[in-house]
């Protein structure tokens, strides 16, 4: 089903988001608007977005400590990073042809990566080889349901 070989993107039992072992294990998220969006430059307001858990509205993939978990809008940890931390600004093709990258809204020029040890978290970009790899994702399915995209993401592995 796809050129390159990856693994999808879910979120597990403590609420971080990892790889998974195989795209049965995918977790649906929602492409929605900045939360952040009056903090914002009007030039970014288009690739500004904010990701939801498909199956719980309401909680929102964002950063803790550098690490991406999905927390809840209602009683978010730490409350006056929340919707900083949970925007992102969407690229495509920045480092691959036909795959995207979020960068952090309120750490620049840190983007969404994989870790060696599955988690996913923001770091900061560096030119290379490695950091363009885990920093590439590819929307693997999507599906538009009224003024929302359902999305689920496959992360790029090489072999």
């Amino acid at each position: 089903m796809y050129a390159k070989s990856g693994q999808a993107v879910q979120v597990n039992l403590s609420n971080e988001v990892v790889l998974s072992a195989d795209d049965q294990g995918a977790t649906e998220f929602m492409l929605v608007g900045c939360r952040a969006w009056d903090t914002v430059s009007e030039a970014l307001h288009p690739r500004c977005f904010s990701l939801v858990e498909a199956d719980r509205p309401g909680w929102y993939v964002r950063h803790i400590a550098f690490f991406l978990k999905v927390d809840s809008e209602s009683s978010p940890s730490n409350p006056a990073n929340f919707d900083k931390d949970s925007s992102f600004i969407l690229h495509s093709d920045t480092f691959y042809p036909g795959y995207y990258a979020l960068e952090s809204l309120n750490y620049p020029n840190y983007y969404v990566q994989s870790f060696v040890d599955g988690r996913l978290g923001i770091a900061e970009r560096t030119n290379t080889t490695q950091n363009n790899d885990t920093a590439s994702f590819m929307i693997a399915d999507y599906s538009i349901s009224g003024n929302s995209l359902f999305l689920c993401f496959k992360h790029l592995v090489r072999l």
